[in-house]
């Protein structure tokens, strides 16, 4: 999607606007600053349904904040002061989001950082206080295979007061690695954001690259087909790994057994696991045969109907439905005042998705049901989750039936000016962004679903008690290095 007409926009004025579309239904998708000399142009992409337009606002040094009347703005704002080194003024929770460190310069800056002589900044206790109230200081470290991330409770006794989450643990520099010669296939960078939502990623930075490009219909196709094993995939690794976290092994085994079926015929279909190495700028670099179409089918298939079945084992189970039900609710008002996005919307009464409202790829030419429930709490997002696994055995199918032979791969030319690539991730709506000035992306910026999620978590959690915050966080199904960058 190009986007070069933005609506320009006085910095002065720039909450008070953007406040105005907040009240209207917009929603914000992304903010961050494209540095230029002198100051730097805070480029705001909105959303409202199948609507996409882009406000631009030339700051230097500082700018009134937009939190204070568009809440979800503040993850975006502390973004761009630590990365940036811009102030928004009045913003009243100004922490590092991602790094914390401060040295001489800030690292999104043109030209180099250097890490010399960099100072850490603490983690700020929580602002609770009073009689038996307690904090509980969990992680980087975790038990088990998880990625790190700070969670700091307020608690009196089990009930939770207040959670503030710190991540930044997995910070790699992507974002700065992306600039340079736009003619580089980094691919198989984008896919490494977030391991295991590589499609999405790798096919969200081909469409920002691509632009305009027409794409041969087989690998629009196949691209869909490739984001929806992902999606299943992920999926029953989060319905499952509510089982496990609720000591219910016999349902969370059947469900650790059907996804590792489908990573297999991945790997068998497509060379990976987790489907890298297939998505590429202009197409797919992988086919499939006749014979590989029906393994496909026979895969899916046995996906579907495992998940059907794993939903079955946990609605029969009354200590499993005990667990889940009114646990973690997320209501729609804070959902939308947060702008949440994906199944953890969906799962609130937010009936929005990408593939339906901003078609891609084959998407247009298919036929599936937005999957939603209106509870917010943790059987809400999993009945989400299940709901989706049907449609995307559906789709699959579909896709299937309809692609024809042909090319799967085509010349692209990349564009010229600012260009955006907005998928359906598992964990909802993924958008990159690229600056292109002369043939060099300028600034490039990844914007995962779960650094809008992160927010509303700390919300879900209150007054529940602290034993059912990894019962609520897995039903998030959360990415801490897709936030890290």
């Amino acid at each position: 999607m190009i986007l070069n007409n933005p609506i320009p926009c006085d910095q002065e004025i720039l909450a008070q606007y953007l406040g105005t579309f907040f009240g209207d239904g917009w929603r914000i998708m992304s903010m961050f600053a494209s540095e230029s000399s002198p100051g730097a142009t805070l480029n705001v992409l909105l959303r409202r349904g199948s609507e996409v337009i882009r406000i631009t606002s030339e700051v230097e040094g500082r700018y009134p904040a937009v939190t204070p009347r568009v809440p979800s703005a503040s993850v975006f704002e502390r973004t761009i002061w630590e990365m940036n080194g811009i102030i928004p003024e009045g913003h009243e929770y100004l922490v590092p989001s991602i790094y914390w460190r401060k040295g001489n310069g800030h690292p999104l800056q043109k030209g180099g950082y250097f890490a010399d002589g960099e100072s850490k900044i603490p983690i700020p206790k929580n602002h609770v206080s009073g009689t038996g109230v307690f904090e509980i200081p969990v992680g980087p470290v975790h038990a088990g295979v998880i990625e790190p991330g700070h969670f700091r409770f307020s608690a009196a006794g089990e009930p939770i007061l207040g959670l503030k989450v710190h991540l930044g643990y997995a910070h790699k520099g992507i974002e700065k690695l992306m600039e340079g010669p736009v003619g580089r296939n980094l691919s198989h960078l984008a896919e490494r954001i977030s391991g295991d939502n590589a499609v999405a990623h790798g096919l969200a930075h081909a469409h920002a690259i691509e632009g305009d490009t027409d794409i041969p219909d087989r690998a629009r196709y196949l691209r869909s087909i490739l984001s929806e094993l992902e999606r299943i995939h992920n999926h029953l690794d989060i319905v499952a790994g509510l089982c496990t976290d609720t000591a219910f092994s016999v349902a969370a085994s059947y469900g650790a057994e059907a996804r590792e079926e489908l990573l297999r015929a991945n790997y068998e279909l497509f060379g990976s696991r987790m489907l890298m190495g297939n998505i590429v700028p202009g197409g797919v670099k992988k086919d499939l045969s006749a014979d590989r179409i029906h393994k496909l089918e026979n895969a899916v298939m046995r996906a579907g109907f495992a998940a059907m079945k794993l939903d079955g084992y946990m609605r029969r189970s009354p200590s499993e439905v005990d667990r889940l039900d009114t646990t973690g609710i997320l209501v729609t008002d804070d959902a939308l005042r947060l702008g949440t996005v994906g199944t953890v919307a969906r799962a609130s009464g937010i009936v929005s998705d990408v593939r339906a409202d901003l078609p891609y790829d084959a998407y247009g030419s298919l036929s599936f049901n937005t999957i939603y429930k209106n509870k917010g709490d943790v059987m809400s997002r999993a009945a989400v989750r299940v709901g989706e696994v049907a449609e995307s055995v559906s789709l699959i199918l579909q896709c299937i039936t309809d692609m024809d032979y042909g090319e799967i791969r085509t010349e692209t030319k990349a564009p010229e000016g600012f260009s955006c690539g907005i998928v359906e991730s598992p964990r909802g709506e993924l958008l990159h962004c690229a600056d292109i000035r002369d043939g060099n992306i300028w600034r490039y910026s990844v914007r995962d679903p779960s650094v809008v999620n992160w927010p509303a978590l700390e919300l879900a959690v209150l007054g529940n008690i602290v034993p059912d915050f990894p019962l609520i966080n897995k039903s998030f199904g959360l990415s801490y290095c897709g936030n890290d960058l």
